[in-house]
């Protein structure tokens, strides 16, 4: 706080605008540990602020009751207390309130100076612009990396599915690498730790084979068979590996489902004629769990496996019946707002749960809550509701005092099944077409 008053005092005044500081605050707000109810207030208070008062020879102040702020937000004058303190602590606000602690601005001249202010100041923003700018950066590029991170656990975890299913068909003797698998899944580490080490895992997988073969061809032995029997398998991880929505999402999902079971169909029947045994007939990509269990069990092996880190969001969903009735282009047309405020391209499914924890913040939803959702409904069906809540509370904050109390609620009726989420999403797309042919 002291050093916020600090640097309200300075004489230096960085030349900046109203909406570069906003811009600059709304995205180190995250990483400044600003969220919920305070993110609100926040909100509320730069758009209180006057354009012209962001010049160098002025002051940025907000004069505002903590009533009226706490009758805005649907909270208790205590909230706003303690949201204010952590927006000074923050290095945003600085106090500045009167003798008597009422909070008032006089204006006086026709450029509309103020003459006497007391209240809210902006000014320790205004000062550390260039500290919030790279803030920002550095937050982002920090979620960047960890969303990185987790489309390689995803992608290796599943090769390495398909690498100890080949081990098992060709009496390779793996077992120490998939030990150490099952314990590098099972233990708690950060995402971007969990990709490395996987990474490193897989190369050794991987020259376990090319050692292999190298032995066998040495040896005389004939390696075609095993060769086309490996690339085919090979093949097979990196179709598994994209099965997601396609990025250009030109055919119904439906049909793209279709092909997708008939596709694993066909590969089932490559496999079992490959293999001529009996124990992988039931097409086993369509369950990667079991079928590394059964890998496990063969090789003497008792140890869990924790999947949530990588599975599918599509088999968590199961292709509810309200994922059903909203399609990616009623998301598109209905979240407009929420698109604009993220930068989201919203093309394809996995482009809007990327965003996910982005959208979360924006509503004050812790990442225990965001989880425990998609338990409940599944990626797809929770990241549907979430975008929905996400744009009610950008189009009229007023509307819903908890955001985040709203989200949850509606996902207890999407597991009870009286969940309408495409009215609600046709509703939003209707008033969003409205308010833009008026403009």
């Amino acid at each position: 706080m002291v050093a916020s008053q600090k640097l309200a005092m300075a004489n230096d005044i960085v030349k900046t605008t109203k909406s570069e500081v906003a811009m600059a605050l709304k995205k180190a707000a995250p990483a400044l540990g600003i969220d919920g109810t305070t993110y609100h207030i926040l909100d509320i208070l730069i758009g209180l602020t006057a354009a012209e008062d962001w010049s160098q020879d002025r002051r940025p102040l907000v004069a505002i009751s903590n009533e009226k702020l706490a009758e805005y937000v649907s909270r208790s004058s205590r909230t706003v207390v303690r949201s204010l303190r952590r927006l000074v602590e923050a290095g945003v606000l600085a106090y500045k309130d009167s003798p008597t602690g009422r909070r008032y601005i006089y204006r006086a001249g026709e450029d509309r100076q103020i003459e006497r202010g007391y209240g809210l100041d902006f000014s320790p923003a205004r000062q550390r612009l260039d500290e919030l700018k790279q803030i920002g950066a550095e937050f982002a590029a920090r979620l960047a990396q960890e969303k990185e991170a987790k489309r390689t656990v995803s992608r290796l975890s599943r090769a390495m599915t398909d690498l100890f299913r080949l081990a098992a068909h060709e009496e390779l003797d793996v077992s120490e690498i998939a030990r150490a698998f099952n314990e590098l899944m099972d233990q708690p580490m950060g995402i971007v730790e969990r990709a490395e080490a996987l990474t490193m895992l897989h190369e050794l997988l991987v020259a376990r084979f090319e050692t292999a073969e190298d032995t066998s061809e040495k040896g005389g032995a004939e390696p075609q068979e095993s060769a086309v029997f490996f690339e085919e398998k090979s093949e097979m991880s990196c179709t598994e590996d994209n099965d997601v929505t396609p990025y250009n999402n030109t055919t119904s999902q439906n049909s793209w489902i279709k092909s997708k079971q008939q596709h694993a169909s066909n590969d089932a029947s490559i496999y079992n004629h490959k293999s001529g045994c009996t124990e992988f007939e039931m097409a086993p990509e369509k369950d990667p769990k079991s079928e590394t269990r059964a890998i496990s069990q063969a090789s003497g092996k008792t140890e869990s496996l924790n999947w949530s880190e990588h599975a599918d969001p599509y088999e968590n969903d199961q292709f509810s019946p309200l994922l059903s009735e909203v399609s990616l282009g009623l998301l598109g047309s209905a979240t407009q707002e929420t698109q604009g405020a993220l930068g989201l391209d919203l093309s394809s499914w996995s482009s809007l749960i990327d965003s996910s924890d982005d959208m979360r913040l924006l509503i004050g939803l812790s990442q225990k809550g965001w989880f425990d959702a998609r338990n409940r409904v599944g990626d797809y069906t929770a990241a549907a509701v979430l975008i929905t809540t996400v744009e009610k509370a950008l189009r009229d904050p007023e509307s819903i005092a908890r955001p985040a109390g709203y989200f949850r609620a509606c996902i207890d009726r999407a597991v009870d099944g009286k969940l309408a989420l495409h009215r609600t999403l046709f509703g939003l797309a209707a008033s969003g077409g409205s308010a833009a042919a008026e403009n």
